[in-house]
């Protein structure tokens, strides 16, 4: 495992400095295809739809999520596609094409659906998955939240106790801000 995080530190590293000029080198490319003010409006484009879609598809999400966790079922597939599309937009808000052809690859249902599949398969032998059943369901909790609790509510007298039974009185706290008590200095 040692091993591992030298050569992850030289992958992220080349990445930080690979991609950039793969990405300035396919915007020349693009630019010199199609003329530079149509390469900035795609990526002006490409930016503002990305913000749409983060706005749209976020909240609409989220309500997904909500819904699943309310349905009392787990929201693995909402949380996966949640990560997958907010992913995807911030992808097509950054400045580049492949960054927003990356995006477009998460935004799709069947591309990510492919993306999901390669998930599973590479990282399924790192989780274990534990299935759980809640002991409080809706029936306990309208039960408990109804009126006929009241047949738990008992009547009672409070006496207030200053002696013990040997008719010696018990010991006296020192009044101070520790038993509950402001200082007024």
């Amino acid at each position: 495992m040692r091993n591992l995080y030298p050569t992850m530190f030289v992958i992220i590293l080349a990445l930080l400095i690979i991609w950039p000029i793969a990405e300035l080198f396919v915007m020349v490319q693009v630019a010199n295809w199609i003329g530079f003010f149509w390469m900035l409006f795609l990526l002006f484009a490409s930016a503002v739809s990305g913000i749409l879609i983060l706005q749209h598809r976020g909240r609409a999400h989220w309500r997904r999520f909500r819904g699943a966790i309310d349905e009392r079922r787990p929201p693995a597939r909402e949380a996966f596609d949640g990560v997958m599309i907010t992913t995807g937009a911030i992808l097509l808000i950054i400045p580049g094409f492949i960054t927003s052809v990356l995006g477009l690859f998460l935004l799709f249902p069947p591309t990510r659906w492919l993306v999901k599949l390669a998930a599973i398969t590479l990282f399924a032998s790192k989780f274990k998955v534990a299935a759980t059943t809640a002991s409080w369901g809706n029936r306990s909790y309208n039960y408990y939240r109804s009126s006929s609790r009241s047949s738990y509510d008992l009547d009672g007298d409070a006496v207030d106790v200053t002696e013990r039974d040997d008719g010696e009185p018990f010991p006296q706290l020192p009044s101070g801000p520790e038993n509950g008590e402001d200082k007024l200095d």
